[in-house]
């Protein structure tokens, strides 16, 4: 039986793409006591891991060890590899997660056992290290590239309760993937489509009804549709979230737009199909116009108003914006879907987080160049 151990952290990709690379037939998670950092990643990551089918029930093991000590962290692993025989034939170490300290002491557990192990860099380059002699060396030529499409087909509503650690899943909402109308749909007839408001819920299949109908709902479902196109196996929509307050569910904290699973990132979009404050207001001052006239005070007032109501949009702006891009994870990816361009305030607050905001009339190339960005792009 071939055994991965694996350091825990509150990272889930290195785990989930490292599982699906080494395909194991038994992981061991070594996790500390620190509840946020390593005991309940480790517990929602075997979970997630059985319950995806990944790997068989109860071969998913969870095992203690020392995060302030490294003799404690050398001595736990050589222990649980003595009670299990486990040597350089039957067993690798997943150096990526847990935290410096751990990684460096089972490093040299590798080196003194002698057994092989690994560490998964970000952009999914995998780099080997062995024993020789009294050294452990990296492996630069035996190092190779993890295909994250390896994860695709991994359900993104599991992912997400793996990933969470801070708020519950009130609502599933709904999976979404194409229709045999969406499937035989022409990309070039997209634009036409969006213009005329078409119901993009005539290309999509759901689990379940959408029960309550909102504005705005229609940028959700069109651009679903995009990313299904796209070759996203399915979105799941409108995931409702409530923080966790002393092991009990506390407020309704917010709703997520789409979530989905690419690339061995979980994504997060978020999606806002509302006319910005100039847009309004210029709409309010062309009726006047049309009835009265507009005067040089009454011009100013409406400019006020329009200052007033961009600010009030602002707050729960970034709060969306905020949301999404935490949700996504370190390693995940958040987009924002809007309908016309952000204020400078809201630009500058997302390129801060590195989310990149696509508008409602360049969905396909907006989304395909995230999805699937060319080499030395900025989203590659």
């Amino acid at each position: 039986m071939m055994t991965l151990l694996s350091l825990a952290s509150r990272q889930i990709w290195p785990q989930v793409l490292s599982v699906l690379h080494v395909r194991p037939e038994r992981l061991v998670l070594l996790h500390s006591s620190e509840e946020a950092e390593s005991k309940r990643p480790a517990e929602r990551l075997k979970n997630f891991l059985e319950g995806s089918g990944l790997l068989q029930s109860g071969h998913v093991v969870l095992r203690q060890i020392p995060h302030d000590h490294f003799d404690g962290v050398r001595e736990g692993i050589a222990d649980y590899a003595a009670e299990h025989a486990l040597d350089e034939s039957n067993c690798l170490m997943n150096l990526t997660g847990g935290n410096k300290l751990m990684a460096m002491a089972a490093a040299e557990w590798c080196r003194q056992a002698p057994t092989p192990g690994f560490y998964l860099e970000r952009n999914s380059r995998l780099v080997r290290f062995h024993s020789v002699g009294a050294d452990l060396r990296s492996d630069s030529e035996a190092s190779v590239s993890l295909d994250p499409s390896l994860a695709n087909s991994l359900d993104p509503l599991a992912l997400l309760r793996c990933q969470i650690d801070s708020a519950e899943i009130v609502s599933a909402g709904q999976s979404l993937t194409l229709s045999p109308k969406g499937h035989s749909a022409k990309e070039n007839e997209f634009p036409v489509l969006l213009q005329r408001s078409f119901d993009f819920r005539r290309y999509l299949t759901s689990d379940v009804e959408d029960s309550d109908g909102r504005a705005g709902d229609g940028l959700e479902f069109a651009t679903a549709f995009v990313l299904l196109k796209l070759g996203v196996p399915r979105v799941q929509r409108s995931v409702r979230l409530s923080p966790r307050v002393l092991g009990r569910l506390g407020h309704e904290e917010g709703e997520l737009d789409l979530v989905f699973n690419w690339g061995g990132k979980l994504w997060v979009v978020d999606c806002k199909d509302r006319k910005d404050a100039e847009s309004r207001i210029d709409k309010l001052r062309m009726e006047i116009f049309t009835q009265c006239g507009v005067t040089p005070r009454m011009d100013q007032l409406l400019d006020d108003l329009a200052d007033e109501l961009r600010e009030r949009d602002l707050k729960p702006l970034k709060e969306d914006l905020l949301i999404a891009s935490e949700v996504a994870g370190l390693l995940g990816r958040a987009i924002a879907v809007r309908r016309s361009q952000l204020p400078p305030q809201a630009i500058e607050f997302a390129a801060s987080r590195r989310l990149p905001v696509i508008l409602k009339d360049a969905l396909f190339s907006g989304l395909r160049d995230q999805l699937c960005p060319r080499p030395g792009s900025s989203s590659a």
